[in-house]
């Protein structure tokens, strides 16, 4: 599958969506993944499945996939557990699909989790879709943080 992206006439499109053009959307859509994201990092696992959609559908960074709400929980809940995960979002670009209508959201998210008592950064780009004011898809890419270069003594 080609993926790369073509722009004309300020629209965006994307070769294997060739019936679709994607146009820039309502910040109301990166408004509710930042209250999302909020409810990760106070662990409101209540707010966080009321947000979803009854068939959400994630696929992570390693390719597996999460089905449904009660799959999302169970694995947030290990991963909460496990890694304490933290989110800082640092840029957000909300869109919506033409003729479709759907409401979809790019988001680059600075992820710093505890990994066996060592502390990991990741860079995670995140490109979710909402419907009917829930969280209905997203898909997570990730890549680590280099750590500086050590400064060299003189």
């Amino acid at each position: 599958m080609n993926s790369k992206t073509v722009a004309s006439n300020k629209k965006a499109r994307f070769d294997f969506f060739l019936e679709e053009k994607f146009i820039a959307g309502s910040d109301d859509i990166t408004n509710l993944w930042s209250e999302y994201i909020d409810a990760h990092n106070e662990r409101d696992m209540e707010k966080i499945m009321s947000m979803n959609s009854d068939s959400i559908f994630i696929q992570g960074p390693d390719g597996n996939r999460i089905f449904g709400k009660e799959q999302h929980e169970q694995a947030l809940s290990a991963w909460f557990e496990a890694e304490s995960p933290k989110w800082d979002i640092y840029w957000a670009m909300p869109y919506k699909s033409i003729p479709s209508g759907a409401d979809w959201f790019i988001v680059g998210h600075r992820v710093e989790t505890n990994v066996n008592g060592e502390k990991v950064v990741k860079n995670a780009m995140i490109d979710g879709e909402v419907k009917d004011g829930k969280i209905y898809r997203f898909f997570v890419y990730e890549a680590l943080v280099p750590e500086p270069p050590a400064e060299e003594e003189e």
